[in-house]
């Protein structure tokens, strides 16, 4: 007969092993359990601010239209349009913060990132990536047809209204009338986009330097009204050096008949208008809202929002690469073919 303490040993040792399995199934099946979870935190929503510009200009309908298309495609992502005093300003605005996107100038970009000219004191933007090219932009210095400005050095002993102070487009007038050594000789009014229009219709001011695509609402506005003509400014950016001081512009010509009384073309510079991100900013937020901003809908979508989104095209996304990508875009761009330059490399 077999030994009672024996078998009681047996039948411990028994109820330990099913003790030890259910213990654990039970535990696999909490993890099992908790996987959803994971799932559940990739749907949060995300929020995001894109800045614009001033009325009357084409930065806000370019934020607006790129907001528009990603939160209609992602219900996840929720992208508010934010106003503001131009390019400068969300260039700072951007490095300060990963829920920020923003559109700015190819050159504050550059200059930002590097800490050059108006980012020198207070240091470099190093936390801003770009993402893509939005449109060209097209400086335009219009004046009334009776005025006696007819080019850049007359601007000399006269008002001109130049978009917002620390915008672009006071940048860029003032970057070439340091070049050309009349910096301080004229009175600078900080004004753009209608605000600036309606100055040189009324007679406040004798220039209007606006940087923006064409045509312009601002700008036609005051032609129905009044007749203007456009200064050459391509002319003294190469009389003054200014695209070998200032390689992120490229010379161009504004076509014939886009305002009224301008039937000719007239060369001016060009400039790259690009969208920006903070380096933190999600990766594969920055992926998605590429793929649907190029997507067929998309691109639709931003044309009909705006002309000058014609520009947004994969042949023409290099002109963006100023600076270094955010990694974001760099997948988004690898993945149709594009080319990115060393300077463009991401470094994060």
């Amino acid at each position: 007969m077999p030994n009672l303490s024996v078998l009681m040993r047996h039948k411990l040792v028994f109820l330990f092993i099913i003790l030890l399995t259910v213990t654990y199934g039970c535990n696999n099946q909490k993890s099992k359990d908790a996987e959803p979870q994971k799932t559940q935190a990739k749907n949060e929503k995300i929020w995001l601010s894109i800045l614009g510009g001033a009325t009357g200009g084409t930065f806000s309908p370019f934020a607006a239209g790129v907001g528009n298309v990603v939160s209609k495609a992602e219900p996840n992502i929720k992208i508010s349009v934010e106003a503001s005093a131009g390019s400068i300003e969300n260039v700072r605005r951007v490095n300060g913060s990963s829920e920020y996107l923003g559109v700015a100038f190819a050159s504050d970009a550059y200059l930002g990132y590097h800490g050059q000219e108006v980012f020198a004191k207070e240091g470099r933007k190093e936390n801003i990536r770009v993402v893509t090219l939005l449109y060209i932009a097209y400086n335009q210095f219009s004046t009334l047809a009776n005025s006696d400005v007819h080019q850049f050095e007359d601007i000399v002993g006269k008002k001109v209204a130049m978009g917002a102070a620390g915008s672009g487009s006071a940048q860029t007038l003032e970057r070439l009338a340091t070049l050309a050594g009349i910096q301080g000789k004229y009175t600078p009014v900080y004004k753009g986009g209608m605000a600036g229009g309606n100055a040189l219709r009324d007679g406040q001011v004798a220039g209007f330097q606006w940087l923006v695509s064409a045509p312009n609402a601002a700008i036609l506005e005051v032609s129905t009204i009044k007749t203007i003509r456009l200064i050459d400014f391509d002319a003294p950016a190469r009389k003054y050096g200014f695209y070998e001081k200032y390689p992120f512009y490229l010379p161009g010509t504004l076509p014939g008949g886009v305002y009224k009384g301008i039937d000719q073309p007239v060369n001016t510079l060009l400039m790259p208008t690009l969208l920006i991100a903070h380096k933190d900013t999600d990766e594969a937020t920055i992926h998605t809202i590429l793929r649907h901003v190029y997507s067929e809908k998309g691109g639709a979508t931003l044309r009909h929002t705006h002309h000058a989104a014609k520009d947004m095209t994969i042949e023409n996304a290099p002109m963006a690469f100023v600076t270094p990508l955010h990694r974001g875009a760099y997948r988004f761009w690898n993945e149709q073919g594009v080319e990115v330059p060393e300077a463009a490399q991401p470094i994060d």
